[in-house]
């Protein structure tokens, strides 16, 4: 058998039933049967890997490392053992299995706790019957056999055990299923059911429970249907039984519909005969006079009115009676305690953690234990796992749901049902037989609920399905009441509903920030959905919901330009769902108009929240549609969105589509005569041809757009045009550019709008770097990156300058992580322009590191960015450090090429940013010619030496360790000639150096 279990072990112990009685009645076929009994128990425990410790008289003492094992040995047994021909009398083993902690030494197990309980656990059942300890059920959990089921038998107090143990009988193939109950130290008189299926996490909730009923004599369960209120009831009653000890009673009134008979009912369940000529309740309310009992209502719903006055009454008798009752809705009685079962917990579908902490959500582990049920083979994979989650999300955790959806495990993989979730009602259905009627489809369970409410509960329900993600109450009496202020739902009415709603768990109330907002769980609001379509009046409230948020969104728009944009940014974030479900609806309209307003609308939220593709997208679809040129105010929503499809442009880098949207855009808006339409028009005009360095055409219509938005004291327009103006090449002047981007931010300020003010903090902090001022390039950085986390924009350029700082107190480690995290972030945005510049500081730093094959794949991928992007400047920086590595592969011609292209396009830069040419290309002259890298060093000395500003403290980085090498490589009398030499080069001469530096390779 191997090793011999120690620590952790699972303990099988059986012995014969009737032994005593049989070894005196016949004791010549008794030494033969015992000997026959023990021979077929070793074989059972030794063939599964079992070690069999100890035989005394007729009892069996076995240990398995598994317990699986343990549990297929004790099947295999009693099979065994009832297929053996006994003659004169019948061997019947009783078997109990239970996993604790026991050390094997000198021979012998050492653990008293251990090995007592599973002593007193075989000894509590009968011939034929195997019982297994909660702890060793919930080692077996996803371990079952086909065919194999724990059936839990509730907790029960065994002698000298000072707490109740749960205890589970298997039932399997070929063996005794009928038993009588249980000899445990205390029977309790109950008429819990034994069920069949494990109970699946709820620690909380059970918790929870259990608290309640010590402080109050009615506790309600609520939730909708399929939620677990039966079961978490029945696990509650199993593990208080002993604080009753007049019992605990389930009254099941599922299948009860006459109201009148609730009470009689009860009477019966708890055993009570009729007397003639006496009412009922009188004669139960005398019963239980003095009695500690637990009565549990099970499905009250649909005779909440009967069950309020039986409870009442029984509450107000001399009783220390206790009532849990389950329902859709409370009871309504004075001192009633209402708790709302919540749906199983969920993993986060957007962010799923690993496979072994996937499995610890109470919702995927109660699919994987229902579907190792139907299917023992099945298996969650990396690759399913998902898919799995996807399910249990959909589905809101609602056991019902997730128990039918993983019965299709044995004709339907993972994935095929989470694909088929749209049409749920359809796809869960086959329940278990024996379940209720409403429990054998997701459908029957909501029909169930729906069939209850009132004509006006209905029709409010159903309407409300127009909603998506949650609403208001501002909203749903905008949206969902009769337009005549009478009918099913009248506007007066709206709240009243809505609260009968909530109160039957159709609708979840929740508070945010002191405000209710309601929403349905999915499942409920695809039914209502079906509801509503069927009612004919799908179209009428979808046209209500469109006319509500596209006001919203109208209303909001203008604010979020301003300093109160927080608040608004809430409100649109609460309802972004039913906005983008009010575009859907838009979308299928005839008219362009209400999709466009929409769009336009939202195109500051888009922008603010970086939710650029989507945003383009949308703008994109309603621009396809047909327009009347003619209507004046539908060629104004027309300008307003192609406004906005240019500023998302512009963020995505789409420069070919930003300038012929700009185009597009200003005749349109010409034709309406609106100035800020049309300075906006034109200011994206001009920007367009500024990407496209065609500076020329760019300036006087940026400008002219500028001077407009001042005129029309357009705050913020006029600080957005005013910081693209800044950097154009006529205004760069390099001692003015730090004045000039501080009035920039003066603007800003003054007009609110906290991404505008962020940008150009962060273009702050890097002027501040450029001229060597680290503590004003933190403080504007920082400043940045409040701003940014205010508005939740992940466009957050302040890790830029944070990297930097890490870069020169060389925590690489750091500023490498800020890097690749803002890498990673741009380009799940869609940004590009400002994603090259942090790919060229990555590869700069990796190749400081020494890394350089990490710098030259940076420096490659920018090439081809660069390039599409017209974007010069990361364009000669990539050629100029990807010249070396292109030469020292022996490709002299392909580096020759680089670096001539390089050089030239450096020469259209302003003095600044050659010099940053000439620091970053460093690393490749030396390669071509170490002396003439030399006297490079010198011009860059001279030239920092007779500008106003200092080479920031990387660059200043670079020329010195540059210096220390090639002192070293030309020695120090070389070097100093070189050096001196190129003190006395112009920026434009050294660059002709460079040149001829490239023309002689």
């Amino acid at each position: 058998m191997g090793t011999i279990p120690t620590g952790t072990v699972t303990f099988l112990f059986t012995d014969i039933e009737k032994s005593t009685l049989y070894a005196r009645e016949y004791p010549e076929a008794w030494d033969d049967s015992q000997t026959r009994h023990h021979d077929l128990l070793r074989e059972s425990v030794e063939s599964n890997g079992g070690f069999l410790f100890q035989t005394v008289g007729d009892a069996v003492c076995a240990a398995f490392h598994n317990p699986a094992d343990a549990l297929t040995a004790a099947i295999k047994g009693q099979v065994d053992l009832q297929s053996e021909e006994w003659g004169k009398f019948t061997v019947r083993v009783r078997m109990g299995i239970h996993s604790g902690h026991a050390e094997f030494k000198n021979g012998d197990y050492h653990g008293y706790l251990t090995l007592s309980l599973v002593q007193r656990i075989m000894s509590a059942g009968h011939g034929g019957q195997v019982l297994i300890s909660g702890a060793t059920e919930n080692l077996l959990r996803g371990q079952l056999s086909l065919g194999i089921e724990l059936v839990d038998l509730g907790r029960h107090t065994f002698k000298d055990v000072s707490q109740a143990v749960r205890i589970f009988q298997v039932s399997a193939p070929d063996l005794q299923v009928e038993f009588l109950p249980l000899r445990a130290f205390d029977i309790l008189p109950n008429n819990i059911p034994a069920q069949l299926t494990s109970f699946i996490g709820r620690e909380k909730e059970l918790g929870d429970v259990k608290r309640l009923l010590n402080d109050t004599h009615m506790l309600t369960l609520i939730g909708p249907g399929g939620t677990g209120k039966t079961r978490l009831s029945i696990q509650v009653a199993n593990e208080v039984l002993k604080e009753y000890p007049d019992g605990v009673w389930l009254v099941d009134l599922a299948s009860i519909l006459d109201p009148l008979l609730v009470t009689r009912t009860t009477a019966i369940t708890i055993g009570l005969r009729n007397e003639p000529q006496r009412p009922v309740i009188d004669m139960l309310c005398d019963y239980l006079n003095k009695k500690k009992m637990l009565l549990i209502l099970d499905n009250c719903e649909h005779l909440v009115d009967a069950c309020a006055q039986m409870a009442d009454r029984i509450l107000r008798a001399p009783s220390d009676v206790q009532i849990l009752a389950s329902s859709r809705e409370a009871l309504g009685i004075a001192g009633e305690v209402t708790y709302r079962v919540p749906s199983l917990g969920l993993p986060d579908v957007n962010n799923l953690p690993s496979m072994d902490s996937l499995s610890q959500y109470e919702a995927v582990k109660l699919f994987i234990d229902r579907a190792t049920s139907t299917d023992p083979d099945f298996k969650v994979t990396n690759e399913s796992a998902p898919a799995l989650a996807q399910i249990c999300h959909r589905l809101d955790g609602i056991p019902l749901a997730i128990e039918l959806a993983a019965a299709k495990i044995r004709v339907l993989g993972v994935e095929q049902i989470a694909r088929r979730l749209d049409d749920r009602f359809k796809l869960l259905t086959g329940g278990r037989r024996t379940a209720m009627e409403r429990h054998q489809t997701l459908r029957a369970a909501v029909d169930w609920s729906y069939n209850l409410l009132p004509p006006g509960e209905q029709a409010l329900f159903r309407r409300m399905a127009a909603f998506l993600g949650g609403w208001t109450l501002e909203a749903v009496e905008a949206i969902c009441g009769d337009e005549t202020g009478t009918g099913t739902v009248a506007g007066d009415d709206v709240l009243e509903l809505l609260e009968g709603l909530i109160n039957k768990s159709m609708v979840i109330s929740e508070n945010e920030h002191g405000l209710s907002r309601y929403h349905m769980l999915e499942t409920i609001r695809q039914y209502a959905n079906e509801k509503l379509v069927d009612s004919g009046e799908a179209e009428e409230f979808r046209e209500k919901h469109l006319g509500f948020f596209l006001n919203l969104a109208e209303t909001a728009a203008p604010h979020l330009y301003r300093h109160e944009q927080l608040e608004w940014l809430e409100q649109l974030d609460a309802d972004y769902e039913n906005l983008r479900a009010a575009l859907e609806f838009a979308m299928g309209k005839e008219s362009a108009e209400p999709s466009l307003r929409l769009c336009a609308g939202l195109g500051m939220f888009w922008s603010i929240r970086c939710y650029w593709k989507e945003g383009a997208n949308w703008l994109a679809e309603a621009l396809e549609k047909p327009f009347d040129e003619e209507g004046q105010e539908v060629r104004t929503a027309r300008v307003r969105a192609l406004n906005k499809v240019a500023e998302l442009l512009e963020h995505l880098d789409d420069l070919e589509q930003l300038q012929k949207t700009a185009e597009t855009s200003l005749t349109l808006a010409q034709q309406n005569s609106n100035r800020l339409d049309i300075a906006i028009a034109r200011f994206f005009l001009g920007h367009s041809f500024s990407r496209y360095r065609d500076f020329e055409k760019a300036h006087p219509l940026m400008e002219q757009s500028f001077n407009e938005f001042r005129e029309l004291k357009a705050s913020y327009w006029e600080a957005y045009s005013f910081k693209y103006l800044g950097y154009l090449p006529q205004f760069k002047s390099k001692q003015k550019e730090i004045e000039r981007r501080l009035r920039n931010l003066e603007l800003a300020r003054r007009a609110g709008e906290r991404t505008l003010m962020a940008t150009i903090l962060v273009d702050l902090s890097e002027i501040f770097y450029r001229f060597a001022r680290m503590d004003e390039c933190l403080k504007y950085a920082q400043e940045a990156d409040i701003l940014f986390k205010q508005v939740g924009s992940t466009f957050n350029l302040s890790p830029i300058a944070f990297a930097m700082m890490a870069w020169l107190e060389e925590d690489f480690d750091r500023a490498e992580a800020l890097y690749l995290e803002l890498r990673e972030q741009l380009g799940l945005l869609g940004e590009r322009n400002i994603k090259i510049r942090v790919t060229g500081y990555f590869g700069m730093l990796a190749r400081e590191r020494g890394n350089l094959e990490q710098a030259r794949i940076c420096f490659e991928e920018n090439l081809d960015v660069s390039r599409e992007l017209n974007n010069l400047e990361t364009l000669s920086y990539s050629l100029v450090s990807l010249s070396a590595p292109v030469f020292s592969d022996g490709d002299r011609e392909k580096g020759r090429g680089y670096l001539i292209e390089a050089v030239n396009l450096a020469k259209q830069f302003t003095d600044l940013t050659q010099m940053y040419f000439l620091v970053y290309g460093l690393h490749s002259f030396r390669t071509y010619s170490p002396q003439k890298t030399a006297t490079i060093l010198g011009a860059l000395e001279h030239s920092e030496q007779e500008e106003i500003y200092r080479m920031p403290p990387i660059e200043r980085r670079i020329l010195d360790r540059m210096e220390e090498r090639l002192r070293e490589a030309l020695g120090d009398a070389t070097f100093a000639s070189a050096f001196k030499e190129g003190g006395q080069l112009s920026i434009d001469d050294t660059l002709d150096l460079v040149l001829k530096i490239a023309e002689g390779i």
